[in-house]
């Protein structure tokens, strides 16, 4: 399809659009793992949504594609896979509108790579090639224009964009997905949106998902408003409303026809060009729009309000979203380190049971001493249940006790994530965390659960950042601001170096603030690692010291534990010593310490066998 053709089209009608593909299917399958698989294992009905929608009048149907890109197939095996997933999606979509009795423009349906959900980055020539790849399997089957729909983000939807007009001439409708507040999860508004699309060559911008038909118009009107002295038209495509789950499955509202209908008729009045719907909406919504709008005619009445008076002067938009200036945090341990003294933590792991009084009574020992200026509190290592490491830090703060709690990514979702760091601040007093992504259940004692990881360790370094900038992952208001210190793990002996430095990076560009090491029983990794990273650290580095306290224990972590690496010298040392291997453990970590004051800001200690006390022998 030429844009010269669809311009023309939306000049004098009102295109209507199919409904919600993904909950559709789920309704008549189930859960699945990977809907665009439909397309070959269940191609049938695949074609029968295609078919109900289009019996409901629908002008264009959407092919079942959204998640069908190299990056997101990959992560289920099926990366191979991308070119099959896009062509059988066409070849349906066209097998459905060769059976439709009124004219169907296919659009090829593309999402976003998922990447902000996991807390990743891509190389921006990986993400345009990803999209490119799609992008043309769509075309050489023969889509009539794209859709890229539900993106969140304003970089990877003008990657997208680019990726499509590095070949393609076809027309493009770019949307992305706004909160009830009005701006998308990156922060972007409307105005920001259609500044930076309109440079594109994009025929429509739009708005899909997220939010119901009520919350969408303003945005629609604000997107109409802001496009109305150009070609360019604007979409939208609302969810039926909120979900529920319901047992194992996904709910939407029965929203009413009708309810749909109005949302047509003032929505088309604000002036937007091409309507649909999106999760949870069904044929019978589309069927409501279509008769809403059958003797609807742009000509005469574009720019129009739903009240009939002619909309000159932009919308009022929704309250922005506030981010906040960054702040330096304000915790005793970064100021410490912002001072330039050597700061000490002690290591310990939550009680396995209800009570906290002895390891209370331990901390309370070592922190007498005035050698140690916080404690860190494991999170569920090696994937056993013990005590929540934030309420553990809550109880530790509420004696006077400065904390930084690990906080994995394994044991929540988003949402939990946030609700524990909004609580362990407020209420527990914490002020600094460090974020992990943890292991993996299958090394636990509950093997057989799943582990969460909507993001990893730098998606959770992210969402603390928001949380300090005062906003949700969701960029709604918090009506205040965070302000965590923001710590990470980092591996200078890790067996795949490379992306050990990939990932220290991209979590001190997220926003970390400072970095715990793994172990290290030699300067010279430390060394090592600081020549193949340039330099300096770009964040201060609390080295992890562990006092060795047998032969058998240094042999068996260095061959058994990931990430550890003890050197030849240090285990023939701990070999001699015989039965004074502990107190060679402790003259060799007491050698770290000493090193660790001259070239760094601090060191955290690992007790041995969680006699936490013990570590205080290394100051003598």
């Amino acid at each position: 399809m030429k844009i010269e053709d669809l311009n023309e089209r939306l000049r004098d009608s009102v295109l209507i659009g199919d409904g919600a593909m993904g909950s559709m299917l789920y309704e008549l399958l189930g859960p699945q793992r990977c809907l665009d698989e439909l397309n070959s294992t269940q191609a049938e009905a695949v074609f029968r949504v295609h078919q109900t929608y289009l019996e409901a009048g629908a002008q264009i149907i959407e092919t079942n594609t959204f998640g069908a890109n190299r990056h997101k197939l990959a992560a289920l095996g099926l990366g191979d896979r991308v070119g099959e997933f896009n062509h059988r999606g066409v070849k349906i979509a066209r097998e459905a509108r060769e059976a439709a009795r009124h004219e169907v423009l296919i659009a090829g349906s593309i999402g976003p790579l998922g990447t902000l959900r996991q807390g990743k980055q891509l190389p921006l020539g990986e993400i345009h090639e990803i999209f490119r790849e799609q992008a043309a399997a769509l075309e050489e089957r023969g889509v009539d224009l794209f859709i890229l729909e539900t993106f969140s983000e304003l970089d990877e939807i003008l990657a997208a964009i680019d990726a499509i007009r590095s070949f393609s001439k076809l027309p493009v409708i770019a949307q992305l997905t706004y909160s009830e507040e009005g701006s998308t999860v990156d922060g972007t508004r409307p105005e920001d949106a259609v500044a930076k699309i309109k440079t594109k060559d994009v025929q429509v911008i739009g708005a899909n998902c997220t939010i119901g038909p009520q919350l969408l118009l303003p945005i629609l009107g604000e997107l109409a408003n802001l496009t109305k002295s150009s070609s360019v038209r604007v979409s939208g495509m609302p969810n039926a409303g909120f979900p529920k789950r319901v047992g194992d499955r996904i709910v939407y509202p029965k929203s009413s026809p009708e309810y749909f209908a109005q949302f047509a008729r003032d929505a088309a009045s604000l002036g937007v060009r091409i309507l649909g719907g999106c999760c949870g909406s069904t044929p019978e919504h589309v069927r409501a729009m279509v008769d809403a709008l059958k003797n609807f005619r742009p000509s005469r009445a574009a720019h129009v309000s739903p009240g009939g008076g002619a909309v000159e002067e932009t919308l009022e938009p929704r309250e922005k979203t506030r981010h906040l200036a960054s702040r330096e945090p304000d915790s005793n341990l970064w100021r410490k380190i912002q001072a330039g003294k050597f700061v000490v933590s002690v290591e310990i792991d939550p009680p396995k049971g209800t009570s906290i009084d002895r390891v209370l009574e331990q901390v309370k020992r070592v922190m007498a001493s005035g050698k140690v200026d916080a404690i860190d509190i494991n999170s569920g290592t090696l994937a056993r249940v013990g005590m929540d490491a934030l309420v553990m830090a809550g109880a530790l703060e509420a004696h006077g006790v400065e904390t930084v709690p690990h906080l994995t990514t394994r044991d929540a979702n988003i949402i939990g994530l946030q609700a524990m760091l909004l609580g362990a601040w407020s209420i527990g007093g914490v002020r600094n965390v460090l974020a992990i992504t943890g292991d993996p259940p299958s090394l636990g004692d509950h093997p057989e659960t799943s582990g969460v990881y909507e993001v990893d360790s730098v998606g959770l370094v992210k969402v603390m950042a928001r949380l300090n900038q005062g906003t949700d992952w969701a960029g709604k208001n918090l009506g205040g601001a965070t302000n965590f210190t923001i710590g990470v793990a980092v591996n200078p002996v890790a067996d795949d170096i490379e992306n050990e430095i990939r990932r220290f990076f991209a979590k001190v560009e997220a926003g970390a603030h400072f970095a715990m090491t793994q172990p290290i029983f030699d300067p010279e990794h430390w060394h090592a690692f600081l020549k193949k990273i340039g330099g300096a650290s770009p964040v201060p580095v609390l080295v992890g010291l562990w006092p060795l306290t047998s032969y058998k224990q240094a042999l068996r972590l260095n061959n058994e534990v990931p990430g550890i690496v003890i050197p030849e010298a240090t285990l023939k040392e701990l070999e001699s010593a015989g039965a004074a291997a502990r107190d060679r453990g402790f003259v060799l970590a007491r050698r770290m310490l000493d090193w660790a004051r001259t070239e760094l800001p601090g060191a955290y200690l690992i007790p041995p066998f969680k006699r936490y006390e013990e570590v205080l022998e290394l100051f003598s």
